[in-house]
């Protein structure tokens, strides 16, 4: 909540196990918050030693969580279904080893992306570092995260969630992509559409196959026997050098003279930019793809991807096999042979995955990293005025009518009174979109008022703008009760207020006054429920 230079931390691991997508999105993040001036630290409990390599090269600084002789002995973590197994330490001793690198690093923001950590964990990290700001990185919707807010890039469509977070970012809008797709993107849709509309005699199609950093299925092997034998076609193989099927593919690339083998890659998108279809997993690189409008033949080889595999299926934004098809030698050539000599169903591919992702969610990430709320200012009167008087915020206020320049000018001289309430204007990047403020009734206890000012902004900046107040009124100035009076009409503001855990404590002919207290916040967001 600052425009000074930021210290953000991310928890994130990467194995055999996890795979490498979770890292690979976190890094994409880490690269556009350098790229704006701030500190970046990773903390791990797996990070296999060429990732920490990467960071190494890439100047990013990272500790990892090391086990202790007796804690491998008596190591059991605590389960989320599958998920369980993904902590190398148990959850308590992983939350306060977190913590006490943190409470050198003093952070702005701490990062999480693991399917096994929750509000436990976070309730541990959080100790003594009440005022900085949790975001998690997770689709799953299984557990109470107790983050402030939630980046889930997966949903293409909007959902109701079994478990609430304050805010969200949502959509793949906010997909965690590096640099070079959004650089690439236009030079590779326009050279797929060209190739995809002339018959390119003599040119090889080339087929780019990659299922993740790891193999944890066995599938590569499969996928190599069928696809190579398919006449005019060039195959790029990208994968780790720790995948489980290594060795197997190696022996595929002596057979087969067209299988170009490219080990330990930490960017693709040339590989992508070059290739007429990909056949790859449901997971992180989904978005890459889309972003390039890249035609793919995608798998789901794992429980989490099996939501966006249907989505992506629905939409007709990629082709889908099973893990059973992809290892039926007959059935996956036909399959893919099919795609091959096919342009016009290759150009619909391109068409309806290209408009899902743009390439820019890190920046808008980092955009929301760097929001700030700031007093309002004699200077920022006009700003405000223009605010206040557009019809959609007219609209939905309890005084409907257009303000003077003299009524406005006497409201102005209130916002500099810090002793009658608090004023703030919000913005996320370099954009300031909205006003929100309290008035105080008594010491502890506020009436609050808010709107987004602009009607281009973010979606989901609402939200996130009041969840930067509430923590800012309930922890920076000692705020015990919030109070709101809503107009019976205004729906959508009756919706984030009960969604935030206020409840209606008097009903009037014009409006609702709803209220919310410290406690109450907490038990619905940081508990169990």
């Amino acid at each position: 909540m600052q425009k000074n230079p930021l210290k953000i931390a991310i928890r994130v691991d990467a194995n055999d196990q996890i795979g490498g997508g979770h890292f690979r999105r976190c890094f994409s993040l880490a690269e556009e918050i350098k790229a704006r001036g701030h500190t970046t630290l990773f903390i791990s409990t797996s990070l296999p030693l060429k990732l920490r390599q990467m960071l190494k090269t890439s100047g990013f600084n990272y500790k990892v969580l090391e086990p202790s002789a007796k804690t491998q002995k008596i190591l059991k973590p605590e389960s989320y279904s599958v998920y369980g197994n993904w902590l190398e330490l148990p959850k308590t001793q992983d939350a306060k080893g977190t913590r006490e690198v943190l409470e050198n690093f003093k952070p702005n923001w701490v990062i999480f992306d693991n399917y096994a950590l929750d509000f436990e964990w976070v309730n541990i990290v959080r100790k003594n570092l009440i005022r900085v700001s949790f975001l998690a990185i997770d689709d799953l919707d299984n557990r109470n995260l107790g983050a402030d807010f939630l980046l889930d890039q997966t949903s293409l469509r909007k959902r109701k969630r079994k478990y609430k977070s304050v805010a969200f970012l949502e959509g793949p809008t906010f997909t965690l992509l590096t640099k070079n797709f959004r650089e690439l993107r236009t030079q590779s849709i326009l050279e797929r559409s060209i190739r995809q509309s002339k018959n390119c005699i003599g040119k090889k199609f080339c087929i780019l196959i990659s299922v993740g950093m790891y193999d944890p299925k066995k599938i590569m092997p499969y996928l190599l026997r069928a696809t190579a034998i398919i006449e005019n076609v060039q195959i790029d193989v990208a994968m780790s050098s720790d995948s489980q099927t290594l060795s197997q593919v190696r022996r595929l690339a002596k057979v087969y003279a067209n299988i170009n083998l490219h080990l330990d890659k930490s960017d693709i998108s040339f590989l992508m930019l070059k290739a007429d279809l990909c056949i790859g997993a449901t997971g992180m690189s989904t978005w890459e793809r889309c972003c390039m409008g890249l035609p793919t033949l995608t798998i789901s080889i794992a429980q989490n991807q099996r939501n966006l595999t249907k989505e992506l299926k629905k939409i007709k934004a990629a082709k889908i096999i099973t893990i059973t098809q992809a290892k039926s030698k007959k059935n996956l050539y036909d399959t893919v042979s099919n795609l091959v000599n096919s342009p016009e169903i290759l150009k619909k591919l391109s068409k309806n995955s290209k408009d899902l992702c743009d390439g820019f969610g890190a920046k808008r990430v980092m955009d929301f990293l760097e929001a700030n709320l700031r007093s309002v200012k004699i200077t920022d009167s006009r700003k405000l005025l223009t605010w206040r008087n557009k019809s959609f915020v007219r609209e939905m206020s309890l005084d409907k009518k257009t303000l003077s320049e003299e009524e406005h000018r006497k409201w102005m001289q209130k916002t500099q009174n810090v002793l009658k309430g608090i004023w703030l204007i919000y913005s996320e990047g370099n954009e300031e979109i909205g006003h929100c403020n309290s008035v105080f009734i008594s010491k502890n206890e506020v009436f609050w008022s808010f709107y987004i000012g602009e009607n281009s902004f973010s979606k989901g900046s609402g939200k996130r703008m009041l969840a930067f107040f509430l923590k800012k009124l309930f922890y920076e100035k000692g705020i015990k009760t919030i109070n709101a009076k809503v107009l019976n009409q205004n729906l959508k503001s009756k919706l984030i207020h009960q969604h935030l855990g206020f409840s209606c404590i008097n009903k009037s002919k014009e409006y609702s006054t709803y209220s919310l207290s410290r406690p109450k916040f907490e038990c619905r967001f940081y508990r169990p429920y």
